[in-house]
């Protein structure tokens, strides 16, 4: 005789076992809709407890999956969050930082439990364009949260936190419409539109064109940081206009001496690691991620003024790590901290602010030694090709079509730089004379 018997239990369907300590526990299974096989365990004093336990974990074990059609909006972004986003991450398809970033703005401006404006509550299949319009709306009006930490000149106290920027709700609304967008792609919850396509974005502020760093400032910049430990950074920073990152992710392997050239092919950055379950707060760690874009990781010209100071570097780094009691041999930095360890991302930026006190100039971001580099280049006279293909900002088709077609790498931006550095030098030598 085959099969089950009249009145027996369905697969995966069993009583509750009173185990020898006297509690009780009952086996329970992942949805049939997915992959997982493993059993998971409730426990409880009772067997009424542990079957309550059980249909309570059902539900939420089956919450999000697009065959559940009651599902909100938060229930989906929980698994989005949380399954989805780490296999684009393993499948290579997208960067953990990028995952890190969409958690983090889901979480605190798109579904979040106990603030407002939040869409947790709303029914997938009934978001609306009106409820979408009108999130975005309130959203623009939330406090940032952020404040200033230095009083200003004629301050006497600290002003109140301003309300999140029109790109950060941008940002946001570009998120929902992507987890929307998947939601369609794997026909969840019988979702037919994507009505986010519907909302027009929040409209960022027009950006300022940035004044370029006056000459007696670099000039005085050049002065100080001679004497910096870190000046073959600053230097370069102004001299390749390299991002932060890239620049604290050169390795002596991408280097090439002979032909005066930098192949860049890694960025350190700071990785956010998930809440501690104890204190909800967010450690994080130092990664090497990996360049993603060709223009990006295309070979730029090394200016010979570059050369000289990146192999002079090399010698006294190689004395600090004689020097040194423990050092990491297993990674091939140019800048490293006195151990050889990676440096990190924000001691850059405190440490360049310290070079521009000691300087005598206004403080200025770091990131603006990268716009100072594009405007002296083009100043001097350099085209705009040049000068995109020298600090790898490609925005448009035909600078990319540029960079492809190339069988050697373009001289001019570097010979350009060598010419501005050169006069910088001497007017730095003449002011300090």
């Amino acid at each position: 005789m085959t099969g089950k018997q009249k009145g027996a239990r369905a697969n995966r369907e069993g009583d509750p076992w009173q185990r020898p300590d006297g509690r009780w526990t009952v086996r329970v299974w992942p949805p049939k809709a997915t992959i997982d096989r493993k059993p998971r365990y409730v426990y409880g004093k009772t067997r009424r407890e542990v079957i309550a336990k059980r249909r309570d974990l059902e539900v939420r074990m089956g919450r999000g999956l697009p065959s559940d059609p009651d599902q909100t909006v938060g229930d989906y972004f929980h698994r989005w969050l949380g399954t989805t986003l780490p296999q684009y991450v393993a499948a290579g398809e997208l960067a953990e930082s990028t995952m890190d970033s969409y958690r983090d703005n889901a979480v605190r401006h798109i579904v979040p439990e106990r603030d407002e404006p939040t869409l947790w509550h709303i029914k997938l299949t009934e978001l609306s364009a009106p409820a979408v319009r009108e999130w975005q709306k309130q959203l623009g009006q939330k406090s940032s949260g952020r404040t200033r930490r230095k009083l200003r000149d004629g301050e006497t106290e600290l002003p109140p936190a301003e309300p999140l920027s029109p790109r950060t709700v941008a940002y946001c609304r570009a998120i929902l419409h992507k987890a929307l967008e998947d939601a369609l792609r794997d026909e969840t919850a019988g979702l037919e539109k994507n009505v986010v396509s519907l909302v027009k974005p929040a409209r960022k502020r027009q950006k300022k064109a940035r004044i370029a760093m006056p000459a007696e400032h670099v000039g005085k910049l050049l002065v100080a940081m001679a004497d910096d430990r870190l000046w073959c950074y600053w230097f370069l920073a102004f001299a390749l206009g390299f991002r932060r990152g890239e620049g604290l992710g050169m390795e002596w392997g991408d280097l090439d001496f002979d032909k005066r050239t930098w192949t860049p092919l890694h960025s350190v950055q700071r990785m956010r690691l998930d809440p501690d379950p104890k204190t909800g707060r967010r450690q994080g760690r130092l990664v090497s991620k990996e360049l993603k874009t060709e223009a990006s990781t295309s070979a730029i010209p090394l200016p010979a003024r570059a050369v000289d100071a990146l192999q002079r570097w090399r010698r006294e780094q190689r004395k600090v790590e004689l020097a040194a009691r423990y050092w990491r041999d297993d990674l091939d930095l140019v800048f490293t901290t006195r151990t050889g360890s990676a440096l990190e991302p924000r001691g850059i930026n405190r440490a360049w602010e310290r070079l521009c006190e000691k300087a005598g100039v206004p403080v200025v971001r770091l990131h603006d030694l990268r716009h100072a580099c594009a405007s002296y280049l083009l100043n001097a006279g350099a085209d705009i090709v040049t000068v995109q293909g020298y600090l790898r900002h490609a925005n448009s088709a035909t600078t990319q079509f540029y960079l492809h077609a190339l069988e050697e790498v373009s001289r001019t931006g570097a010979d350009v730089m060598d010419t501005i550095l050169g006069n910088l030098f001497a007017l730095a030598e003449e002011s300090g004379s």
